[in-house]
């Protein structure tokens, strides 16, 4: 009984970070952002960027795709640390699975450490998806439980 209760708890807490799903408009990949999160689409000649703000406009996550990418059949560090050339790494680089992707994960953090990312390279043949998601230093571990929520529902087309 106990063991029932227990996950039903680990149920609810889980579904309220978690939205609905939400697919770029060609379909290649989706991520459930957290409820309640605004969307932002930004476009330029290189493509389209979305943006999810939390309510409070403290954390974002942002998602991107590149599409026709050669790359080696294990993905170079460089494909992470390009998007965080200004960034510092704070962990390790680390090699991640996701449903129908491979790919790096690492956190980062800004010059004066005001800020700190979580960021996330993923690929499926020769597509890659840059996940990044960003919060104030004092307030990223409250968003981390959304971050790595939002981090486990990333999913590439097959």
């Amino acid at each position: 009984m106990k063991s029932r209760i227990l996950l039903l708890t680990l149920a609810v807490v889980s579904s309220s970070y978690a939205g609905v799903r939400w697919w770029s408009a060609d379909k290649a990949y989706s991520i459930i952002p957290p409820l309640d999160w605004s969307l932002i689409t930004s476009k330029s000649e290189q493509g389209s960027s979305y943006a999810f703000k939390s309510p409070d406009g403290k954390a974002e996550i942002r998602i991107s795709a590149a599409y026709q990418i050669q790359l080696p059949e294990t993905m170079p560090d460089d494909v992470l640390e390009m998007a965080f050339l200004e960034e510092r790494g704070t962990t390790p680089i680390t090699h991640v699975r996701g449903d129908g992707w491979d790919g790096l994960h690492r956190e980062y953090t800004d010059a004066d450490e005001s800020s700190r990312w979580l960021g996330i390279a993923a690929r499926h043949n020769s597509t890659v998806v840059l996940l990044t998601m960003k919060a104030p230093e004092k307030d990223f571990e409250s968003f981390r439980p959304a971050f790595d929520s939002v981090a486990q529902s990333l999913t590439l087309a097959q």
